[in-house]
């Protein structure tokens, strides 16, 4: 299966995107405003991502945080993955944010992840936390003063994780998210999906996983002889 890629956002990319959208289309000059949430965009979709950028293996993870098979992988699988595969440079991890429509506090829990990443470079730890306690805020009829409590636990910044989630600075990255999963023909949590090619959906242990990455490292080899 093929599908599109994600953007790997740089620091300076989106603002660059920007000024051309607005000179392509005929609008006004990007705002001050327009360059700083662009800017939170950036940083929080380069913290979702885990491994060196030259991996001969990368993984979409695509992931709802109040799905409960995302949050067994997540705690009990991907930190293997994480030792084995990630931190030994053979496999790129990128998680993106695929809030289901049914789950009334997904969005809020993403964007706090998000806003974690961009304000203090936590979204990993924000991850670990919102999936280690997603049955404490998954019921609450407004959680976002208890996304705020994991921030300052974390130690982010409360002012300017406030602001992040308040100014929805970090929007962008989740819908262009949504946009990658429809376009990559995922509607469903967990799917991932290994160098644009190989799609694999729900929850697998991680001995299945051992199996399916080291098969698409051989194939990656195989491609360079």
């Amino acid at each position: 299966m093929r599908t599109g890629r994600l953007p790997q956002t740089g620091a300076v990319r989106p603002v660059v995107l920007l000024g051309a959208l607005a000179v392509l289309v005929g609008t006004p000059p990007v705002s001050a405003q327009d360059v700083y949430n662009a800017n939170y965009a950036a940083r929080a979709s380069t913290s979702r991502t885990r491994g060196e950028g030259e991996a001969p293996v990368f993984v979409y993870e695509f992931a709802n945080f109040q799905c409960p098979h995302c949050a067994r992988f997540a705690l009990e699988v991907f930190p293997r993955i994480d030792s084995a595969f990630v931190q030994g440079g053979q496999v790129r991890w990128i998680f993106v944010h695929l809030p289901g429509p049914t789950s009334p506090n997904a969005w809020s829990a993403h964007e706090a992840a998000a806003c974690a990443g961009a304000v203090g470079d936590r979204f990993w730890a924000m991850h670990d936390r919102l999936f280690r306690t997603q049955k404490e805020w998954g019921e609450l009829s407004e959680p976002r003063a208890q996304f705020a409590k994991y921030a300052r636990e974390l130690g982010i910044a409360p002012d300017a994780f406030d602001r992040c989630v308040a100014d929805d600075r970090v929007a962008s990255v989740l819908l262009q998210d949504v946009i990658f999963a429809a376009s990559s023909r995922v509607n469903g949590t967990p799917a991932y999906v290994i160098n644009n090619e190989v799609t694999v959906m729900g929850l697998k242990s991680y001995d299945e996983w051992r199996d399916i990455l080291g098969k698409a490292l051989k194939r990656k080899n195989r491609n360079r002889e």
